[in-house]
C-alpha cells in the first residue's frame, strides 16, 4: 500500500519539553519515588515508557487534591503539560513534596493572559472541553472564569461584564472555535477574543485538509484521551466524508482485512504521539498489498 505521512509528525514542542523534563527529573533524583498528577501527556504508550523508569501516573476519578493528600511525604511530583490548579503547590509544600512543573509554555502564557484580564476586573468566558485538565486548570483561577459549555444558552444571564475576555483550550478545532467566538461577539460586541489554539494543533489540522487527492483511507494516530487527536479525527471525518477514517493508538489497531480496496493511506499523528509510533504504523501499512 502507498503511504503518506503528514507533516508535522512526532511530539509538539510542549510535549517534547515535558517528557525531557521528566527524564531529567528522574536522572537527578534516582532514589526518589516520582509520580505525575494525572497523565504527563495524553498518550498511553508514553505513560508505559515512563512507568518503566519509575515515573508513576496518578490516574482515576479522585480529585487532584485527594491524590496529593494520599502521597507519602517527601516524594517527587510532576505537574503535567496541561496545567494545574496553582493552589495544589501549597499542598505539596506542606508535605515536603519535590515539585516539577512541566506545564507547556503556551498553556502558561494563556493562563497569564486570563490572570491579567481578571486583575483588570473582567469576567472570562473559557471555551474548552469539560473536565479536560487544561480546562480545569483555567477554571480554578477564579469563579469569574466561566466555562462556555455551562453558559452558552444563557450568556447574558451568567456573565455581567459587557466586555468579557474570551479565551480557549489550546487543542480545539480552529473552525469550530471561530463559530463560537462569532456567537459570543454577537452577544458581547465589546468582548476581547484571544485565540489560543497552538500552532502545533493548527498546523496538524491544516495538514489534514491538504492531504493528497488520491488517498483512499486516513489513519489518525494518538492516545485515546488526547483532545488534539480527537479534533484531528473530527476534521478528517468532515473533510473526507467518503473516505475510511480510522483513529488508532498504534499499529496493532490496524486490521488489514478491513482495508480491502484501499491502495493509498494517509497517516496523521497527534501532538503527543512519538514519531517512532507513527513510523511503525507506516511500516505495517507499507506491508499491506
Amino acid at each position: 500500500m502507498k503511504t503518506y505521512v503528514a507533516n508535522p509528525s512526532g511530539y509538539c514542542q510542549g510535549v517534547q519539553r515535558a517528557v525531557a523534563l521528566a527524564m531529567t527529573f528522574r536522572h537527578e533524583h534516582p532514589n526518589l519515588e516520582i509520580y505525575v498528577l494525572g497523565s504527563l501527556v495524553h498518550n498511553e504508550k508514553v505513560l508505559m515508557e515512563l512507568e518503566k523508569i519509575g515515573i508513576h501516573s496518578l490516574l482515576g476519578n479522585e480529585s487532584d487534591e485527594e491524590k496529593i493528600k494520599k502521597l507519602p511525604d517527601g516524594v517527587g511530583l510532576i505537574f503535567p503539560a496541561h496545567g494545574h490548579d496553582q493552589k495544589l503547590e501549597s499542598l505539596c509544600k506542606d508535605k515536603h513534596i519535590v515539585i516539577l512543573d512541566a506545564t507547556c509554555p503556551i498553556v502558561s502564557a494563556s493562563r497569564d493572559r486570563i490572570m491579567r484580564a481578571l486583575i483588570d476586573k473582567h469576567e472570562v468566558i473559557y471555551v474548552g472541553t469539560p473536565h479536560h485538565p487544561e480546562t480545569n486548570a483555567m477554571l480554578s483561577l477564579s469563579n469569574n472564569v466561566h466555562l462556555y459549555d455551562d453558559i452558552k444558552d444563557d450568556l447574558l444571564g451568567k456573565v455581567k461584564d459587557r466586555a468579557p475576555f474570551v479565551s480557549n483550550q489550546t487543542t480545539l478545532t480552529f473552525s469550530e472555535l471561530v463559530e463560537i467566538f462569532n456567537r459570543i461577539k454577537s452577544v458581547f460586541p465589546n468582548a476581547t477574543m484571544q485565540n489560543e489554539v497552538c500552532s502545533a494543533t493548527r498546523l496538524r489540522q491544516q495538514a489534514v485538509r491538504q492531504l493528497p487527492s488520491d488517498v483512499d483511507c486516513v489513519f489518525i494516530v494518538g492516545g485515546h484521551k488526547s483532545s488534539n487527536t480527537l479534533r484531528l479525527y473530527e476534521v478528517a471525518k468532515r473533510h473526507f466524508s467518503t473516505l475510511k477514517i480510522y483513529r488508532i493508538l498504534d499499529e496493532n489497531d490496524i486490521d488489514p482485512k478491513a482495508l480491502k480496496g484501499c491502495l493509498s493511506a494517509a497517516i496523521i499523528s497527534g501532538a503527543s504521539t512519538p514519531l517512532q509510533e507513527t513510523m511503525k504504523v507506516k511500516v505495517k501499512l507499507d506491508g499491506i498489498y
